[in-house]
């Protein structure tokens, strides 16, 4: 049978590329940044493989996120290669598309190596611009400013500080109420829901860190949403202690996303996604 010429130059299909795309995939299909230059090969390849895999699963970004403990924006950053995807979302997009996940690991574990020192080298670069930019001869009027604010700051912190200690003769001594300076004291969980995200009257944030000693609204919203997780965080007083990072590792543990008992944007995501 006589083959068509324009097919014979095609090279070989790599090792996780997959066999075919459903229309739903080539829709999704977008026009992919170019790469950091400071990723190395193993870097371009890693990113570049999960690329593939986005595009054969024919999600959106925000698809993504839905079926996923990851946002949105994670997901940008991670397949633009600006910044390491963990583990358990190279594990979800595998799972996604129906891909092997070994050789995909393999593939991350080669990247890693390197991708550290490159963000590093990145991150010292990207400051030059901005020195620059200022040119020579322009310390001497910043020097002045910032000697002038700090010369007024301090005359604004004395009297401020005088009219607090006068205050402070005349009023009677305050327990340790939730709205106390502290942020400790007794904090109510009243649950609501928006759309498919649950709240609990405390904070309403999505992404501020809370980690071991924060105290306050922020913390007790952890406390109240590790309750409808079924774990035991012990008071909601709005101290993160170490009884409550205990329970967000375990929670963090069932989530597949990395044990480290600090909350972030993906441990939020697990709490306030409530069954």
């Amino acid at each position: 049978m006589r083959r068509c010429a324009h097919t014979e130059g095609l090279a070989p299909a790599p090792a996780l590329a997959i066999l075919s795309r459903s229309d739903t995939a080539e829709r999704s299909r977008v026009r992919w940044k170019a790469l950091p230059p400071s990723l190395d090969a193993n870097g371009r390849r890693f990113v570049s493989t999960l690329r593939q895999l986005k595009d054969h699963s024919g999600l959106t970004l925000k698809a993504l996120q839905a079926k996923t403990y990851f946002s949105a924006s994670s997901w940008a950053r991670y397949l633009n290669g600006t910044a390491f995807p963990p583990a358990a979302a190279v594990e979800a997009l595998a799972r996604i598309a129906d891909a092997d996940v070994a050789p995909l690991l393999a593939l991350r574990d080669a990247a890693e190596k390197t991708w550290n020192a490159a963000e590093e080298g990145t991150s010292a670069v990207g400051h030059l611009p901005e020195r620059k930019q200022n040119g020579p001869g322009t310390d001497g009027p910043r020097i002045r400013v910032v000697a002038l604010s700090l010369a007024v700051g301090t005359i604004l912190f004395s009297a401020v500080l005088s009219v607090a200690l006068v205050l402070d003769t005349h009023s009677p001594a305050s327990g340790s109420a939730g709205g106390s300076g502290s942020g400790v004291g007794r904090y109510d969980c009243r649950y609501t829901r928006r759309g498919d995200l649950l709240f609990s009257g405390n904070s309403t944030t999505s992404s501020r860190r809370v980690m071991l000693n924060s105290t306050g609204p922020d913390a007790a919203e952890v406390q109240c949403l590790l309750l409808r997780h079924k774990l035991s965080p012990g008071d909601v007083d709005g101290y993160y202690g170490p009884r409550t990072r205990t329970q967000v590792e375990r929670l963090q543990g069932q989530g597949h996303i990395p044990v480290d008992g600090v909350v972030g944007e993906e441990t939020w995501r697990l709490l306030r996604h409530v069954q």
